[in-house]
């Protein structure tokens, strides 16, 4: 019996139409849908507020994903030319480098494609903003040719990559204006530290190289010159990825960049170090320089007092004037502080010098008070002990008649007698020998004892015992203290108490003399030549010198000197 045959099904032709059309339209909507996605990945990149750079790399890699090619890159409108700043590989989802060509033209704008010369396509989309104006290109590159719908995509994207292009671009700005409001706080900061001028202008190129991004920098001053010129500029350092290198250079009137400055007054940029012909050659050959842009530091009339130079190598973006704009402004600033430095260092040096004169003057008195007193107690004294004895002689051989003359040759040898004790307390208080002999402590108890006496209230001594005499000038200046601290107490104070106090704590020696007077203000009251001569003393003395006064509230002085056994004396 014949083998009956299996029974194919007939599908009509329309039915097998129909299945081929759905599956079309699934892989239509699957990738509608896969575009879809993509595009709304690229809107949550541009709503990520990312900068430039990582805007361009999520760009690049969200361009290729979505027109499904081989390589993409995002090229960016950066001074008058076309950078790539992102790139992506489909090989390799990470960070992909790629050759961008060196030519490129927008063909009036539209999208295109072309061979490559090295074989595959390349797409072109430029990104244009709503003023028609170019701001970038996404590159995409593939082996086979692009088709329709991948040029679409293309044309989707562009749009979100201009809304992302220029809100990186003005988020870019806010941060340069963000740091240059920073830099210029802290270059601020600097200025009004009043410190050196070579400092000064070092700390202005570490700021300065860190806003303008470049690579080093180098700074100098003005210095007189026997070269023709008068002038030349010197440096003695090297500013190279956040550390100073020493690096001495000299540049006479018109040789090598500065010396240029010193004849142009003007800024210089070189953006090609290397064809330049006042090119710092060793420079170049150490650290591969190829950008510079020096500026001149003037003051307010216009003359040179030093230069600062910015540099950036082979990858570096050349200089601008709007650079040079800004450095300039800068250099200004930091001539105002250079003079006003220059002016403090002039004063501080008349200063120590007028310190040093009141010290001499101060050590001149000291001696000529010691003079005097010298010769009041060794040759005046003698001279009144000898009319006193004269007159005990001749008293003698007076007969008893007449009474009174008698009498007056007493009345002579009482006034010797007073004329020898006042002499002795006036050399006593010129200085005082016992200062000499036994020291601060027994001289200031002795003061405190005789203006106890002449003043007719009590003063009273608190002193700590040191283990050594201290050094003589020391203790000189701190009797001195104390005696013209008593004097205005007596003066001028109407005091009823007066304490001496003389502590040591830690490292430290402090004198403290304390009235009850009636105090005074010393804003209003002024500083007198006392107030003046012991400030005067404790400044000579390195101490601090303190008053402590008000009106009805009495007087306190406190001189605060450093303190160390090793200084201390013998006595």
């Amino acid at each position: 019996m014949d083998r009956l045959a299996t029974p194919t099904p007939d599908f009509g032709a329309g039915e097998v139409g129909a299945r081929a059309e759905l599956a079309v339209l699934r892989a239509e909507h699957e990738r509608l849908i896969r575009e879809a996605e993509g595009l709304r990945g690229a809107a949550e990149v541009v709503l990520d507020e990312p900068d430039t750079q990582r805007l361009a790399q999520a760009l690049a890699r969200q361009f290729g994903l979505l027109v499904g090619c081989e390589r993409a890159w995002m090229l960016v409108m950066q001074d008058g030319q076309v950078v790539a700043r992102g790139s992506w590989s489909g090989s390799d989802s990470t960070d992909a480098e790629a050759v961008v060509p060196s030519q490129f033209t927008t063909r009036g704008l539209q999208i295109y494609t072309v061979a490559s010369a090295s074989g595959g396509h390349e797409l072109f989309t430029p990104v244009i903003d709503h003023q028609r104006r170019l701001l970038g290109v996404l590159q995409g590159h593939d082996s086979n040719p692009f088709r329709v719908e991948q040029i679409r995509v293309a044309q989707a994207l562009a749009p979100q990559a201009a809304l992302g292009l220029e809100r990186a671009r003005l988020f870019d700005r806010m941060r340069d204006w963000t740091g240059s409001l920073e830099m210029l706080l802290s270059f601020n900061a600097v200025i009004n530290q009043h410190i050196e001028p070579a400092q000064l202008v070092r700390r202005l190129v570490e700021n300065a190289a860190r806003f303008l991004q470049a690579d080093g920098g180098r700074t100098g001053l003005a210095v007189p010159s026997d070269q023709p010129g008068g002038r030349a500029m010197i440096s003695d350092a090297y500013w190279y990825r956040g550390q100073w290198h020493e690096r001495q250079g000299r540049w006479e009137y018109g040789h090598g960049i500065p010396g240029f400055l010193l004849e142009s007054e003007f800024s210089y940029i070189a953006n090609e170090c290397r064809e330049d012909r006042l090119g710092d050659a060793s420079l170049i050959a150490d650290y591969d320089v190829r950008r510079s842009l020096c500026v001149p530091i003037k003051n307010m009339d216009e003359t040179i007092l030093g230069f600062f130079e910015l540099l950036r190598g082979p990858v570096g973006a050349p200089f601008t004037w709007q650079d040079a704009a800004f450095l300039e402004s800068l250099g200004n600033t930091t001539a105002v502080a250079i003079h006003n430095a220059q002016l403090l260092k002039a004063l501080e040096i008349k200063s120590e010098q007028i310190q040093a004169l009141s010290a001499n003057h101060v050590k001149r008195l000291e001696e000529e008070r010691t003079h005097i007193a010298r010769e009041l107690h060794d040759e005046a004294g003698q001279v009144l002990i000898g009319i006193k004895l004269g007159l005990q002689l001749l008293s003698r051989s007076v007969p008893p008649e007449p009474p009174g003359l008698r009498e007056d040759f007493d009345r002579l040898r009482e006034l010797v007698n007073q004329s020898t004790v006042q002499i002795k307390d006036l050399a006593r208080r010129l200085r005082p020998p016992i200062l000499d002999q036994l020291g601060i402590l027994v001289a200031l108890r002795q003061m405190a004892k005789d203006y106890s006496v002449r003043a007719g209230f009590p003063v009273v001594c608190d002193l700590d015992e040191l283990p050594q005499r201290l050094p003589d000038e020391t203790e000189i200046a701190l009797y001195r203290i104390a005696q013209e601290a008593l004097t205005n107490a007596t003066r001028y104070a109407g005091a009823r108490r007066v304490e001496i106090r003389l502590a040591r704590e830690g490292a430290t020696l402090q004198l403290c003399i304390e009235d009850d007077g009636v105090g005074f203000n010393p804003a209003s009251v002024g500083a007198g030549l006392g107030l003046l001569g012991m400030r005067e003393r404790a400044d000579m003395l390195g101490a601090k010198f303190q008053l402590e006064t008000r009106p009805g509230g009495g007087t306190r002085i406190t001189v605060t000197i450093p303190y160390d056994n090793s200084t201390d004396h013998a006595g």
